[in-house]
């Protein structure tokens, strides 16, 4: 929505870098124990695409070549007592596991705060701002959400 056409993989992950990183820096300065800083990655491969397409977070072989990684998040509630983006790390388990715990309350406060982001950078009168604005009208005209089941005459 926000490039106001599809982008893929690529602007998938560039939105995340561009946005939700932006917004709250601490998916940005995540790092897996084995040191790797792909949490972008990760969240298309695994968390977006594995949901999507096999409701799971195992990687499918596509996703293996293009970098992701079985179980590298893993998703979870405060009840659980785990901490949002921490890492978890299991060396006895086969295979083993080197994750980014995910606890959904607030995975979902920080889409909040990212959505009303974007939408208060588009109201500004900048070309930024003009340019995010336009593309968001566009990919809503092309791509009406969910919400009515009938469009009135």
């Amino acid at each position: 929505m926000e490039s106001g056409k599809s982008t893929g993989a690529q602007g998938y992950k560039d939105f995340l870098r561009d946005y939700l990183f932006k917004v709250c820096p601490e998916y940005g300065t995540f790092r897996y124990r084995s040191g790797k800083a792909d949490l972008a990655d990760q969240m298309y491969h695994v968390l977006r695409c594995g949901i999507v397409h096999s409701f799971s977070v195992i990687a499918d072989q596509a996703a293996k070549v293009r970098g992701g990684r079985d179980r590298s998040i893993l998703l979870a509630h405060r009840a659980s007592g785990r901490t949002h983006l921490s890492n978890y790390v299991n060396n006895r388990r086969k295979p083993k596991l080197d994750s980014a715990v995910f606890i959904a309350e607030d995975f979902v406060e920080d889409i909040a705060k990212l959505t009303t982001y974007i939408f208060a950078e588009s109201t500004k009168k900048t070309t930024s701002g003009t340019r995010l604005r336009t593309n968001i009208r566009k990919w809503v005209k092309d791509y009406p959400p969910i919400g009515l089941l009938f469009i009135p005459d």
